[in-house]
């Protein structure tokens, strides 16, 4: 394939998000494995609040769907906007949850296999946004007085462009080539497009500042704000963004710098107490 015809082809890709964006007509597949989850356990008796907060929350793009229908004008006549999954369904009720995941989950029943090669990424983009998210959350709930449930929410979110952009590229197959320009389009586009995503679903600011944030840490401790949190997040997170190609130990040495506010003791704490987090939402969706 021709240069010019993967600039084409990019070009085409990037000009039906934006088209859409603009519309304010998303079309994006959520993770099928999660959303049966979640139907599934919407037909257990025993599923209460919590759990299926934590299973919703888990899965960036429903996790945004359901907030964003939380905040819609049907649900939200006040216009008092809520930024977590928890408060979000009890606005929604598990009822329309239900309708939400069945339509997403039919929409992606049909493209569920056509990432193909880069499927190891949506899986390793995945793990780190639970990774982002568990940190952030923890860090909220020993370190501040933030709500713990939005830090999350945010963390799960910071990188919905990447899901995005991988979500829709089934459109274009000549993207999904060995040579194609995918994961560099991924890289360089995903900040604006996150950022027009959220804005477009109604999120609060404070969500829209995460994922494209030109502001970098301060340094002040403790965290003031979600913003922060999700970038120390980053920072610290285990298992690193499959399309970042930020050097790790730079990335360590800015951990280290972020966190100078927490002793060694304290630090470990919270790493441990966010893996632990982490492993609980992973496993939630193991067979």
């Amino acid at each position: 394939m021709s240069d010019k015809a993967l600039n084409l082809g990019e070009q085409a890709f990037l000009h039906t998000i934006t088209q859409e964006l603009e519309r304010g007509e998303l079309r994006f597949p959520t993770s099928m494995e999660v959303t049966l989850r979640v139907l599934e356990a919407l037909d257990h008796p025993d599923t209460d609040l919590t759990r299926m907060s934590s299973m919703v929350s888990a899965e960036p793009l429903l996790a945004a769907r359901t907030v964003a229908l939380a905040n819609s004008a049907w649900y939200n006549p006040g216009g008092r906007l809520v930024a977590d999954v928890p408060k979000a369904l009890v606005r929604i009720g598990f009822g329309k949850l239900r309708a939400l995941a069945m339509a997403v989950a039919a929409e992606q029943l049909i493209h569920r296999d056509v990432l193909g090669p880069y499927q190891p990424l949506v899986r390793k983009l995945w793990a780190h946004s639970v990774d982002v998210a568990a940190t952030a959350s923890v860090l909220a709930r020993r370190c501040t007085s933030l709500d713990r449930d939005a830090a999350f929410f945010a963390g799960i979110v910071h990188d919905i462009g990447q899901f995005f952009l991988l979500a829709r590229v089934w459109e274009y197959p000549e993207m999904l080539q060995d040579d194609s320009p995918l994961s560099d389009l991924v890289r360089v586009w995903h900040p604006p497009i996150g950022r027009a995503v959220l804005a477009a679903m109604n999120m609060p600011r404070e969500l829209v500042d995460v994922v494209d944030n030109p502001e970098i840490y301060g340094g002040d401790w403790p965290p003031t704000n979600i913003t922060d949190l999700v970038f120390i997040g980053h920072l610290l997170a285990e298992t690193p963004n499959p399309f970042s190609e930020e050097d790790e130990g730079f990335r360590h040495g800015l951990a280290k710098a972020a966190t100078l506010g927490l002793d060694e003791e304290r630090l470990k704490a919270v790493l441990e107490e966010s893996a632990t987090e982490k492993q609980a939402m992973i496993s939630l969706f193991q067979v």
